[in-house]
C-alpha cells in the first residue's frame, strides 16, 4: 500500500511539474496530431488526463500512432504514457517509454528524470540516483531531480543527504509544498 501511495503521489508531482513547466504541454500535443476528428480528440483527451488507467495507456498509444512525424510531439506522448504506466505500477514499461521519449527529443533530461523515478519505484536506488544526477542541472526539471534524489536518500535512511537534496529543490523552486512535507517527515524520525 505504501508503494502505491508513493507511486501515485510521485506521478502526480511529476505530471504536475512537467505540465507547469511546459515540459508536457497539452496544446503542443494537440497541435501535432494530424486531422483531429472528434473521436481522435476524445482519445487525446483521455491520454492527457491525470487519471491513469489502462484506457489512458491505450489512448496514448493511439495518439502516438496518429501523431505527425514531429518527434517532439511523439516524445511528449510517450512521456504521458510513461506517467500513466508508472501510476499503475508498470515501472519497466514506463522506463521503456521514457527511453523512447529521450530518443525522439533533444532534451535528455526528461528521459533521465523518468528513468530515475522508474528505477526508484523498483527499489534500484543506485540507478535512480545516477539518473537524477544526470538531469539535476537541466533548467525546469532540476527541482524535480533534486526532489527525486532526496527521496532516494530518504529511502536509504540517509537523512542528512536527503535534507540537503530537499533544500536544493526548495532553493530552485521556493514554496514547493511536497518538498516541505518530505522534510517534515525527516524531522519526525
Amino acid at each position: 500500500m505504501k508503494s502505491l501511495i508513493l507511486a501515485t503521489s510521485l506521478t502526480l508531482v511529476f505530471a504536475g511539474t512537467a505540465a507547469a513547466n511546459g515540459t508536457v504541454s497539452s496544446s503542443t500535443i494537440s497541435n501535432g496530431i494530424n486531422s483531429i476528428s472528434t473521436q481522435a480528440q476524445q482519445t487525446l483527451d483521455t491520454c492527457l488526463s491525470t487519471e491513469s488507467s489502462s484506457r489512458a495507456i491505450r489512448a496514448c498509444t493511439k495518439s502516438i500512432r496518429a501523431a505527425t512525424p514531429n518527434d517532439d510531439v511523439r516524445a511528449q506522448l510517450y512521456t504521458r504514457r510513461a506517467l500513466h504506466r508508472m501510476a499503475l505500477g508498470r515501472h519497466d514499461d514506463a522506463a521503456k517509454d521514457f527511453s523512447r521519449a529521450g530518443q525522439l527529443s533533444e532534451d535528455s533530461g526528461l528521459e533521465s528524470l523518468g528513468l530515475g523515478f522508474a528505477a526508484m519505484m523498483n527499489n534500484d536506488l543506485t540507478t535512480a540516483r545516477r539518473n537524477f544526477e544526470d538531469c539535476n542541472n537541466q533548467g525546469n526539471i532540476a527541482p524535480l531531480a533534486e526532489y527525486g534524489l532526496g527521496l532516494t536518500y530518504q529511502m536509504a535512511g540517509e537523512t542528512d543527504d536527503a535534507r540537503h537534496a530537499y533544500g536544493r529543490a526548495l532553493a530552485l523552486r521556493p514554496g514547493w509544498t511536497a518538498v516541505s512535507e518530505q522534510i517534515a517527515t525527516l524531522e519526525l524520525k
